[in-house]
This record gives structure tokens, sequence and C-alpha cells, in this order.
């Protein structure tokens, strides 16, 4: 294709100025605006046609700065990209945020799909609410409210990185409303039910056939009884545990067992029960390598081997499996007082329900323990803080029937 030579048009008493890049039939057209020179396409051939296009695109752009608002506007998809790429940054630097993963993954599964032709500077309330009807289809069900406290801040994140390019204002970033469902009472083990639980994983594990089954089944018995304890989350804070990660530490004269997970949240330290001590003990005896010395030595050698897993492979998935099978099997999976069924996150729920209950912690320092917020703590598990105030409320002499 032969190169055009430029060609320049003043337009706008010279304000302006109409002009053609080689290798593209289409003009162009320069201008100045919030003190710097901006070039935009006149997306036309002919010169009549550009003109017109042209004179519209500069005169809404000085409107646009008269009113202050942004000059150049960008498809939402562009923006959301962009705020993507920010915490990618941010990940390379050290300052990434385990929350950032879910605010991608909400980009990139529901915001997107949905906003991706609109311009960043025009979403409305109105198409917010559009918004969370199609979300309601997509999901379909009423999403909680901490799904979307995750949604709301992963827009945020896009509207942060439009107004900081200049793409949008702040007058122009809608209001974020969070109308979910409140969570419902998970399925927890009662301590009535855990018992019958651990005695049978001793029969589960002893009929196992040898070789990977009973390997897979002596792994995810400690597995379950070190959750039951500690309380961490399966899957992202249990199964990432390292042996480098389980430490002894003293305090006032005694000795305690911490573990230090890193999952859904800023990593941070959980002080086991004193039993944890013989689970992982037991699972470390399982490797022939590791059986020399005390428990406490082997610790000090500070392996980077994984506690739970099994050749290195993550068994979330396969224990979540397992577990149900075994619950079921002892007529444990659903629990009779939300119907629903019991998985490895029941246990976590054991476990909180359980220190509430005998006063072992305060509130407060369950959140700190568990790595979540007093908030959740008090959605949650209200029906067991109000049961501490039984005495409180029912009157000290305990129950008896009256007639009168």
């Amino acid at each position: 294709m032969p190169q055009k030579s430029e060609s320049t048009v003043h337009i706008l008493e010279g304000k302006a100025t109409l002009y053609k890049r080689q290798l593209s039939p289409l003009w162009y057209v320069r201008f100045k605006v919030q003190g710097r020179w901006v070039k935009a396409s006149t997306k036309a051939e002919e010169l009549k046609e550009a003109k017109s296009n042209a004179v519209e695109l500069v005169t809404n752009a000085w409107f646009r700065e008269k009113n202050e608002l942004p000059i150049i506007s960008k498809r939402f998809t562009q923006v959301a990209n962009l705020a993507i790429k920010r915490m990618e940054d941010l990940e390379k630097i050290g300052e990434y945020k385990k929350t950032y993963k879910t605010y991608v993954q909400a980009i990139n599964r529901y915001l997107i799909p949905f906003f991706k032709n609109h311009n960043v500077d025009r979403i409305d309330n109105a198409l917010m609410q559009e918004f969370n009807r199609w979300r309601i289809q997509e999901m379909k069900r009423q999403p909680s409210k901490s799904v979307l406290n995750n949604h709301n801040s992963a827009l945020n994140r896009v509207f942060d990185e439009a107004v900081e390019r200049g793409y949008m204002t702040k007058l122009q970033v809608p209001l974020l409303k969070n109308y979910g469902k409140d969570s419902e009472r998970r399925p927890d083990i009662t301590i009535e039910d855990y018992t019958p639980l651990y005695r049978g994983m001793r029969k589960w594990v002893k009929t196992a056939r040898k070789g990977n089954e009973k390997r897979l089944r002596e792994v995810m018995r400690e597995y379950v009884l070190v959750i039951a304890n500690v309380g961490f989350r399966p899957g992202t804070e249990g199964m990432n545990l390292k042996w480098h990660n389980v430490y002894f530490y003293e305090q006032d004269e005694k000795k305690y067992l911490a573990l230090w997970v890193e999952g859904k949240t800023d990593a941070h330290e959980m002080t086991a029960r004193h039993s944890v001590v013989r689970y992982l003990d037991r699972l470390r005896l399982q490797n022939p390598e590791w059986q020399e010395g005390s428990f406490e030595e082997f610790l000090n050698r500070r392996l980077t081997d994984y506690v739970f897993r099994i050749s290195d492979k993550d068994m979330t998935t396969k224990f979540g499996r397992m577990f149900k099978r075994l619950l079921d099997n002892l007529g444990l999976l659903i629990d009779p007082r939300t119907g629903k069924e019991r998985t490895l996150y029941s246990l976590r729920h054991m476990y909180a329900t359980h220190v509430l209950t005998k006063h072992r912690m305060s509130i407060e320092e369950l959140a700190e323990h568990m790595g979540t917020s007093v908030t959740m703590i008090q959605n949650h598990y209200n029906h067991i803080i109000l049961r501490k105030a039984a005495s409180r409320i029912a009157g000290d002499k305990g129950w008896r029937e009256r007639l009168d």
C-alpha cells in the first residue's frame, strides 16, 4: 500500500487541527485540553464527515473540562484489567494481600462479563440494580453479605483505578450497598458427636487395605483431630501447613505448641491444645526417615515438607470426599439442627463453639486466634454467646415445672 502524505486542516478558529497519519485512511484531530495536547481519531475517511466528528469530539471535551468531568472515558474492561495488573504488581513487591485473589476472581467471573462494554464513568445506580438482578440469575441464589462485600471491594478497586487515571471523578462513583442474605447457621459437630467420630476413626484406619488407602486414612485421621483441636481452616490453612511452621514456645515457664498458618487472611499464629503434640508426633512417626529422636528435636530440623499432604499433593478435595463417606458410615453426616451435611469445616465450628461455651477464650481472643473478625464471631456464634448468659436470663434456681 503506498504511503499517503500527511494532510492538515485547521478547524474551530485554529484551536484544533485535522491530520492524516501514514498508512491510515482516517482523519485524526489534535487539540489542547486541561493544558495538554490530546490526539483522537475522527473514525472518518471523508473530510466533511471528519470535520463534523472532530467538532463534536473537541467541543464535548471542552464542555467536560469546564464542568470538571473526565476528558477521557474508558470501557470497564480496560480499567478492570489495569486494576488487576496493579494488584499483581503489588504481589511482586511483597505488598499483595490474600483478599486480592478473591477480588480478581470476582472481577473476571462477574464484573467484566456484565460491565465490559459500559464506559466506567457511565456506571450509575440504575445500572448497578441491573447488575444485582443479573448476578442473582447467574449465581441462581441470593448472594450472602460476605460475597457482596468481596464484590463491592473488587468494584471499588476498579473505580479507584479509574479515578486515579482521570477516567472518572469521585462524584461519579456509584454508592455500593449490601443487601445480601444473612449467613445461615453453619453445620457443626457437637462434643457428643465428636466422641463416636474419633472412636470410629480408629476402627476406620485399622480396617483400611494396606498401601495407599491405609496411608490416606492415617493422614486424614490426624488432620481431623488437629483441626478439631486448633480450629484452623481446612484446605487454605491446614493443607498449606509445613513442618517448619510448627514449633514450641515458652510462656510463664510452660511450653506450648504453636502453628503458623497462612490462608484466607493474613498469616497468624495459633496455639494448639496439648493433645495436638500426640497427633502430630504420630503423623511424624509414619515416615521412617523422621523416626529418630524426639518430636521436639524433629521440629528443630525446620523441614519444609508439608504436614498433611502425600507426595506434596493438595488433598483438600480428596479428604473432603473421604470425610463425607466416613460421617455417612457413622451416621453423623447430617447436622440435626441445620439439616445440612457436615464437612471438614464443621470441625472448625465445633472448636469455636467449644471454646466459647467453656469460657476458654473471649470473643476478641477467639477472633484473633481464628484469623477472623469480631463481627463474624458475633454473627455466627451469637446463639452460643447468649447461652453463656443462660443463668442470668433464666434465673439461678434452674428449671422446675410449675403448675400455679
